[in-house]
This record gives structure tokens, sequence and C-alpha cells, in this order.
């Protein structure tokens, strides 16, 4: 009997486990799936593909911008925010546009927060926010990776 059966597969329930596995499979691709589909259709803030984007002015300059939850996408170690950098390139009435980056030379104060790491080869992703907590964008910042 066993010739006619090249996976062992004897008992009944050797292949409820078999069909078992492939439907649970099959479950987590669809869900994996749904959740793709979702996530394109998601437009909760305005998403900034370049580190370069448009802001209102405060007084014809840049205002206060600083970053929050800026995470690495490979190692999803914090970065400190206070490593992005911001830089007028551009102005027109009512608005300027800033371009960010990460200062690579920038180190965390040890001892103090022990939260941040030093900056490590990576691209890193967070929100920029104003000074009144409104969010302009999202950007992601390479750090060398």
């Amino acid at each position: 009997m066993a010739e006619n059966d090249p996976l062992g597969l004897h008992r009944p329930s050797d292949l409820a486990k078999v069909w078992g596995t492939a439907l649970g499979q099959f479950v987590d691709l669809w869900r994996t799936a749904l959740t793709g589909v979702l996530a394109l259709d998601s437009g909760e803030q305005p998403i900034v593909q370049t580190n370069q984007f448009d802001v209102p002015s405060a007084d014809g300059g840049v205002p206060h911008l600083r970053v929050r939850n800026l995470v690495g996408e490979t190692f999803h170690e914090p970065l400190d925010p206070r490593a992005v950098v911001f830089k007028q390139t551009n102005s027109r009435p009512g608005s300027v546009t800033v371009k960010s980056s990460i200062d690579t030379k920038f180190q965390p104060e040890r001892g103090k927060s022990g939260r941040f790491q030093p900056i490590t080869g990576d691209t890193y992703t967070g929100q920029v926010v104003d000074e009144n907590g409104k969010v302009v964008g999202t950007v992601r910042l390479d750090a060398g990776s």
C-alpha cells in the first residue's frame, strides 16, 4: 500500500493536516492582499515622496518645522529628530519650498535619553509637522544605507 502513496499520507488525519495548512496559507495570502488594497486608498495625510515640499510661509520665511516618529525602515530604530535639517530652496508669496536632509555628523547626547541610537545606514521615515502640530507631510531620508 505504501507503493501507491508517494507522499506517505496513510491516515485521514495526515491528509487533514496538509489541507489545513494549505487553507491557512490561503487565508494569510488573502488577508495580506486585502490589507494592501485598503492601504492604497487610505488618504489620512499628505505623502511627500521627495524630501522637498512646499509649506505656508511664516512672515516670508520658513516656519518652525520638526520631524516626529522618525524610524528606520530596515532596523526599526528611532532617529533623534534634531538630526534633520530643513533648508529653504525657493519662496513664493504665501509659501516656501523646503528641502529636508539628515545631518550625518549629528550625534545624540549620551546619557540623557538613551532612547536614540547613533545614526546608522538606513532610510528613515517620519512625519513633518509645523509649530501647531499640523502634519505637513511624510518624508523618507536616506542616511547612507
